[in-house]
């Protein structure tokens, strides 16, 4: 099971990836035409919405990975015991935050999606589709932080680390 949720959130990171990539063809391509007098029909709805779906979709990979929010240097001089604790409330006070955001997320979408909401500007599309990059990046950080409380708890205090040690493999991965 790790196997397959690691292979997601690699998954997940690659199309964020891959909207990167296609902001930077929109942006260029949106200069190359300017300069031979056109221009890319709803390049900036495009570019918004790629970089909305990078970064909802980078999350779960970079909250796995420890690259989010950069707190266990000063876990980590706690005692075992207080350590897990700590960890354990982090990771329960961020369930909480990432549920309120799915219910909200999942909320909006639905009711966008009932609605038949379309976007306004050059390009008319449904409004669910944009948001489904936004549902499935928080969709897969709630399952990641569950992840991660899962093995929290699993963990023996004395072998738990906020911080993971980084070897010459690991630096290779990025």
């Amino acid at each position: 099971m790790r196997r397959v949720l690691h292979h997601t959130y690699n998954a997940s990171l690659f199309l964020a990836g891959v909207f990167l990539v296609g902001i930077f063809v929109l942006m260029i391509g949106e200069s190359a035409f300017r300069k031979m007098g056109s221009y890319i029909t709803g390049a900036n709805e495009l570019v918004g919405w790629f970089c909305a779906a990078a970064g909802f979709l980078a999350l779960p990979a970079t909250f796995i990975r420890g690259d989010m929010v950069r707190v266990g240097f000063v876990i980590d001089r706690f005692a075992p015991s207080a350590r897990k604790s700590v960890m354990l409330a982090c990771l329960l006070l961020a369930l909480v935050f990432v549920s309120y955001m799915l219910y909200a997320v999942s909320g909006y979408m639905l009711t966008s999606l009932r609605y038949g909401d379309m976007t306004q500007g050059m390009i008319e599309v449904a409004v669910w589709i944009p948001k489904t990059s936004f549902l499935l990046g928080v969709s897969l950080l709630w399952v990641a932080i569950v992840d991660s409380l899962a093995a929290t708890f699993a963990t023996p205090a004395d072998r738990l680390r906020a911080e993971r040690t980084k070897d010459i493999d690991d630096a290779s991965r990025h």
